[in-house]
């Protein structure tokens, strides 16, 4: 018998092996300040979003946007990105996983441009060009004596 499992014997302490943590879909070092999840059960919207809302005033985040379809159980919070964005998205991370309303999450933003897609171009006013001055010519000298013959 393992020391585990006769702590857990001793102190009469069951695991629930059938509870497990949501999935995050990308890697934590793609944190920019979004938190995109899905739930399994759409009816649990309002408890999860009042969970992380109270988690960010905790841990002194603050929330700048949020959207929610709690029809389709998926919401959204973007956060201000802090001093350091990697202890934000460990904790984050850590909290949304352990949610045990959540089935996967991953970190985003709203419009993330498609890094495989050329940008597009915005059709711009046709530039006016400006007419041509002709060229200048040299300053004449005014006491040009080139051409009078002295007497």
């Amino acid at each position: 018998m393992s020391k585990k499992n006769m702590y857990h014997d001793f102190f009469g302490i069951k695991i629930n092996e059938s509870l497990e943590e949501a999935d995050l879909l990308n890697k934590i070092s793609d944190y920019q300040g979004g938190v995109l999840y899905k739930l399994f059960d759409p009816a649990t919207s309002a408890v999860v979003r009042n969970d992380i809302q109270q988690f960010a005033v905790k841990k002194k985040m603050h929330i700048i946007k949020t959207k929610f379809d709690d029809a389709k159980g998926i919401g959204f919070f973007y956060f201000r990105l802090g001093e350091d964005p990697g202890k934000e998205s460990q904790r984050i991370q850590g909290f949304v996983s352990q949610l045990p309303e959540v089935m996967k999450f991953k970190f985003t933003t709203l419009k993330q441009p498609d890094p495989t897609r050329a940008p597009e171009e915005v059709p711009t006013a046709p530039v006016k060009k400006r007419p041509i001055r002709p060229a200048k010519q040299p300053p004449v000298d005014q006491f040009d004596t080139t051409g009078i013959q002295n007497k």
